[in-house]
């Protein structure tokens, strides 16, 4: 007599899918860089770049943090189709506005520009671990005025973070080398700098003077919501010079 087989059921646990409440949670009280997609690029596009330390390290700002992050910056000026146009160093991120064909060629210019520095960081500091625990965070530069905020966003944003006067440019980015202000500042000292790569889109070149020079009085213009947005697209065409 054949025996009819029966097929089991078993009431399995489902891990997947989106669920409330789902997902790593944050270290801290601030959250960490959304994982969306990224926006498109058209070659000829700029790229606003932000690169977070991770909590807890030293200032970049600092002599011996600072001097590597130059040389890193030097190094990775134009490599790998990505050029390194303008950089800011903060106490605990870099903005960088760069040039490249594709997003290929970025990824692979700050894989290149970031992997060696932490390393170069953590031996500083003698310690081990991640530097750079976020992915970077990038905004398309599309218009004229786009630029333009992004280079005073850029250029000024020591200001913003209060380690800066108003009066005068920081040292601590390629401010010194800048071509662009309405009136040139007078610098005390031969700062330390960073080689940087010559704009060859039209954006960063002439188009953003479209809008009139930059004022070293000028603030970048930023909107708290959460996290720090640089709203290039919305901010004002020029500041008034003080």
């Amino acid at each position: 007599m054949r025996r009819k087989m029966q097929q089991l059921e078993f009431d399995f646990r489902q891990h997947g899918g989106k669920r409330k409440g789902a997902g790593r949670k944050p270290k801290n009280a601030e959250a960490r860089m959304p994982h969306r997609q990224r926006a498109m690029k058209k070659r000829g596009q700029p790229l606003l770049i932000t690169v977070r330390l991770a909590d807890g390290l030293p200032s970049l700002r600092r002599c011996g943090a600072l001097k590597l992050v130059l040389a890193a910056l030097s190094a990775s000026s134009d490599r790998h189709g990505m050029r390194i146009i303008h950089y800011t160093v903060q106490d605990n991120h870099l903005h960088l506005l760069v040039e490249a064909d594709d997003r290929e060629c970025v990824a692979r210019g700050m894989n290149a520009l970031l992997s060696p520095l932490a390393r170069a960081l953590n031996k500083l500091w003698g310690r081990r671990g991640k530097v750079f625990p976020e992915r970077y965070h990038d905004e398309v530069i599309s218009t004229p005025t786009q630029a333009r905020n992004a280079l005073r966003y850029v250029l000024q944003n020591g200001k913003k973070h209060g380690v800066v006067p108003r009066n005068s440019i920081d040292l601590c980015s390629s401010a010194p080398m800048f071509d662009g202000w309405m009136e040139r500042p007078s610098i005390a000292t031969t700062p330390i700098v960073a080689t940087v790569a010559p704009a060859t889109t039209w954006l960063l070149s002439a188009g953003w003077r479209r809008h009139g020079l930059l004022d070293i009085h000028e603030l970048p213009h930023t909107k708290q919501a959460g996290r720090p947005r640089t709203n290039l697209a919305h901010s004002s065409r020029r500041a008034t010079s003080r």
